[in-house]
């Protein structure tokens, strides 16, 4: 063979050789880059576990019906048992770590995105490698992303939300109020026919909830509420909007240490309030008191019905009852019912559900929320396990959360939310992820120090300037 033949031949072979190896390239990363879905995620952990028990604790009381209900599922699915601790202690990692070192630490905790800071700087949370972009985009919002982000990394996986909203009687108002502006000439206009309703109320010591002054205006520790050393809440929108915070103390005749968020729930129970900023755990009380409504108008009609029979027995019975019926309709025009002031008012509201409404046409709102996920122990028995359970009480109970704990899934459950939970739910994929930083006790104890300041009268721009360097001073 010549000399040029021989080099043909062997520049065919590499040809050939490299063309083989491009192929057998691109059909693993093919394969690396398939789609994520729940099955094949759980399939993927499933084979790995090696476990026939693992461990959950949680902190919340409510979420015990949820979890036991998850837990038999999950059981009679998988063949795992799982062992829940309702964990009532106030320093949760460091008696992780003692448990982690008597290997009887958890293989899933519960908790909520504002301790995600001192959990992953405390090595106690593992990182979520189970969800791609895609699975992210199609089954979560980028709300409970920015949530469960620290560091440019996800940890842990959604599983409930708080937030807050608004609740007014759509019986006194046809919509719902766009902005706070509206609510007052609402007040101006409106004329108590002797309910005694408040027209407007929130727990205006809460920092939490006032925050929504600031929250679009404000630079809270970064986009994602993980960076400590990035703090501004004295721009000038800023003072602006807490100006307007302030105005209200006045016009609203609102004494702070007399309201608090379980005052204004009992105001909307007792139906002597008209519109009301509530956390989402009104969800419940808004579904029991309209259940109380349809079942007393049952109650009524089988009264109706049970009189129209025995009057049919006697013709004296009859006048009786017409007699005490004429009564009972003449009372009523007068206006003078006597019994239960409070079952009045309650029977003659319609509470419904509305967005936090903006602060005026020209000043936002912005709502925080907490995002609750399911978090893997890194140093517990079965990691494995662990992702296992915390994927399925994220994704495969997203439809038992309500009926479990009272609270609405992050998962997107589509038409599976009726019209107040898809009211709620929204109002959570347009809030603000409540900062994960160590330091976000400080700005709740300062702020609410700041806020209560400024409602009182102090001037706005010198309580934030106070706020902005106090802060300052305890990041550096």
């Amino acid at each position: 063979m010549s000399r040029s033949r021989k080099l043909c031949a062997i520049l065919l072979v590499c040809v050939l050789c490299m063309v083989v190896g491009c192929g057998k390239q691109t059909t693993e990363t093919t394969q690396e880059k398939k789609a994520v879905t729940y099955d094949n995620g759980m399939d993927n952990w499933k084979s790995e576990v090696k476990a026939k028990e693992l461990t959950c604790w949680y902190t919340n009381e409510d979420d015990k019906t949820f979890l036991e209900n998850a837990a038999k599922g999950f059981q009679d699915t998988y063949g795992i048992q799982v062992n829940l601790v309702y964990y009532d202690g106030v320093s949760l990692f460091e008696d992780m770590n003692q448990a982690n070192q008597k290997t009887q630490g958890p293989d899933v905790y519960i908790m909520g995105n504002d301790q995600l800071e001192y959990a992953v700087s405390g090595g106690m949370a593992e990182e979520n490698t189970t969800f791609d972009e895609a699975f992210w985009q199609k089954e979560y919002p980028e709300t409970a992303k920015k949530a469960l982000t620290y560091k440019n990394k996800q940890y842990g996986y959604p599983v409930y939300f708080d937030t807050y909203c608004l609740v007014y009687d759509a019986n006194l108002l046809e919509n719902a109020p766009a902005s706070i502006d509206d609510i007052l000439a609402f007040l101006d206009e409106y004329e108590d026919t002797g309910s005694t309703k408040a027209v407007f109320r929130w727990d205006v010591a809460d920092p939490y909830v006032n925050t929504m002054f600031l929250a679009s205006y404000a630079n809270l520790f970064g986009e994602n509420g993980d960076e400590s050393g990035s703090i501004e809440v004295n721009n000038e929108q800023c003072v602006a909007a807490m100006q307007y915070f302030q105005s209200l103390s006045a016009y609203l005749w609102m004494d702070k240490s007399n309201i608090s968020h379980d005052t204004v729930m009992n105001r909307i129970k007792d139906g002597t309030l008209v519109l009301g900023l509530c956390k989402s755990d009104i969800l419940p009380t808004l579904y029991e008191m309209q259940g109380q409504q349809n079942t007393e108008a049952v109650d009524e009609n089988q009264v109706d019905a049970t009189q129209d029979e025995t009057a049919q027995d006697t013709e004296g019975q009859n006048e009786q009852e017409n007699d005490n019926q004429e009564q009972t309709d003449a009372t009523q025009d007068d206006g003078n019912v006597t019994g239960d002031s409070s079952k009045e008012s309650k029977d003659s509201t319609n509470y419904q559900i509305a967005y936090v409404p903006s602060l005026t046409a020209e000043l936002s709102s912005t709502t925080l929320s907490t995002t609750y996920g399911a978090f893997v122990n890194p140093y517990a028995n079965d990691t494995a396990a662990g992702n296992l359970f915390a994927f399925y009480l994220s994704y495969a109970c997203s439809d038992q959360q309500y009926a479990g704990n009272g609270k609405l899934p992050v998962r997107n459950l589509g038409d599976g939310f009726d019209a107040m939970q898809s009211v709620l739910y929204a109002q959570y994929l347009n809030s603000k992820p409540v900062p994960k930083v160590m330091v976000l006790g400080d700005y709740l104890v300062d702020s609410g120090i700041a806020f209560d300041a400024i409602w009182d009268g102090q001037d706005a721009a010198e309580q934030l300037n106070w706020l902005q360097t106090t802060l300052e001073e305890k990041i550096k």
